[in-house]
């Protein structure tokens, strides 16, 4: 009887730490997302790989793919050629690298790579204004698609695939180069 009694307590108990699961799941996909705060983004100014100041602030009004990386990062080298690709066979959407790096790093990488995009020196500080636009865990590649109104419509920590890249701008293109 008491091994019955057991087994009954022990389902129930299971039966009760599911259900407070199955709540803490529900009340924290109800909870509402906070928007990440673009302004900081287009407040920069930064240079790119051959040293001109750059105004982030031109890109207001465009759809915009931000691509945080570095040299130093095996996954974000290993995606830049995707994204020059990508950006060289489309109109319609404007690319940006922001280097987490040295300036010397971010200029020496566009001189043997020569991206159809423009890659600007972020510095560490670059981190913050990752975070600012949701890369929580401040990781990289991290990659941020902004719309022409200046919100993040798509975001993702890791190496973005080809596949997902174009399902992102699809939208926003609008014809072929």
């Amino acid at each position: 009887m008491n091994k019955t009694v057991g087994r009954v307590l022990a389902g129930l108990l299971g039966v009760a730490l599911v259900g407070a699961g199955v709540y803490a799941y529900d009340r924290s996909a109800a909870a509402p997302r906070t928007t990440p705060d673009t302004s900081a983004f287009y407040a920069q100014r930064l240079r790119d790989g051959v040293g001109t100041e750059r105004n982030l602030a031109d890109l207001r009004g465009k759809v915009v793919v931000v691509n945080f990386w570095a040299t130093w990062c095996a996954p974000c080298v290993e995606e830049i050629p995707m994204f020059s690709k990508v950006h060289a066979e489309q109109d319609g959407v404007a690319f940006v690298g922001l280097g987490i790096d040295s300036p010397g790093n971010v200029t020496g990488f566009n001189a043997r790579f020569k991206p159809s995009y423009p890659l600007l020196v972020a510095g560490a500080s670059g981190t913050e204004l990752a975070r600012a636009l949701g890369d929580d865990s401040g990781a990289l590649p991290f990659t941020v698609l902004l719309d022409r109104e200046g919100r993040v419509v798509q975001s993702h920590l890791g190496k973005v695939d080809e596949a997902t890249l174009r399902v992102w701008i699809k939208p926003f293109v609008t014809a072929a180069r």
